[in-house]
C-alpha cells in the first residue's frame, strides 16, 4: 500500500504526463499502428522461416535450416526498417 505522500506524489506525476503532449501523442500512435504491406512482408517471410526451419530440422538438412534462420533474421529487418530522413543532409566523403 502507498502512504499519502507516495499516492501524492504519483497524481503529481500523472497530472504532468497528461499535460505532456509529446508523450500523450507517441503513446497514442504506438497504440494505433495500422497494418502496412511492409508489416504484412515480414510476418509471411516470418512465417516461411520458420516452417523452413520446421522442415529443414525434420529432413536433417544443416543448409536449410540455417536459410531457414536467415530468412527468419529477413523478416526482423524488414519489420525493423525505416527509410532515411529526407531532411538529413547528404553525406559526402
Amino acid at each position: 500500500m502507498l502512504s499519502e505522500s507516495e499516492q501524492q506524489r504519483l497524481a503529481d506525476i500523472e497530472a504532468a504526463l497528461r499535460n505532456d503532449t509529446r508523450f500523450v501523442n507517441g503513446f497514442n500512435r504506438a497504440m494505433t499502428r495500422r497494418v502496412t504491406p511492409r508489416r504484412i512482408t515480414a510476418v509471411a517471410i516470418a512465417v516461411a522461416g520458420v516452417l523452413g526451419v520446421v522442415v529443414g530440422l525434420a529432413a536433417t538438412s544443416v543448409a536449410g535450416t540455417v536459410l531457414a534462420i536467415c530468412a527468419v533474421g529477413v523478416a526482423g529487418g524488414v519489420w525493423t526498417w525505416r527509410p532515411p530522413h529526407r531532411s538529413d543532409p547528404p553525406v559526402t566523403p
